[in-house]
């Protein structure tokens, strides 16, 4: 069933998560894919989700990424359809392969770059450009009713969470979000 918005559901590191929100019509899903960092999924584990999972795009989550031939390895490795990261890695490179979905704190701005984000992904809702589609990072069925309301986001991000054991999930804040984008 279609959901009234785009929805990225990010630091997914297991197959219930990927499975769920796939079956829910989720959008994206985003995996940490920089090596040293919270939720890191290592291409092996990776490869074995994603041969589960049909629908959602990929996101490879960069956050900490320094260099060059790291890209090319995730590139490689997850062959994702989307690159998220932070202003300081956006800062490193001249050019991307792919879309980029770009993280922007409270207190930062978009950059002047010749590179243009598809989507602007932040905890707070802002007015942004129209060239910049927003995503509005929530937590909370609260969070989801501002966002709704607001003509400035373009759709929401939430993040997956572990499993307490293979194959037991807690799906509470994740199911009820989702099940109220759902179109009739």
């Amino acid at each position: 069933m279609p959901l009234r918005t785009v929805v990225k559901v990010g630091s997914v590191t297991n197959l219930s998560d990927a499975r769920y929100c796939a079956g829910m019509g989720v959008d994206m899903l985003g995996f940490n894919v920089q090596k040293g960092q919270e939720n890191y999924v290592p291409p092996k584990q990776f490869q074995e989700i994603r041969g589960w999972v049909t629908g959602p795009l990929v996101v490879a989550e960069v956050y900490g990424i320094k260099r060059q031939d790291e890209l090319n390895d995730i590139l490689e490795n997850y062959k994702p359809d989307y690159l998220e990261m932070g202003l300081a890695e956006f800062s490193l490179f001249a050019s991307f392969p792919l879309p980029i979905i770009l993280f922007i704190a409270e207190n930062e701005s978009v950059p002047d770059s010749h590179v243009m984000p598809a989507y602007l992904l932040s905890e707070v809702a802002r007015n942004t450009p129209d060239t910049y589609p927003l995503l509005l990072a929530i937590k909370s069925e609260h969070d989801l009713d501002l966002a709704l309301d607001n003509p400035h986001i373009e759709g929401i991000a939430m993040k997956g969470s572990n499993e307490l054991r293979p194959g037991l999930k807690d799906y509470a804040v994740l199911a009820e979000i989702l099940e109220r984008l759902e179109v009739d």
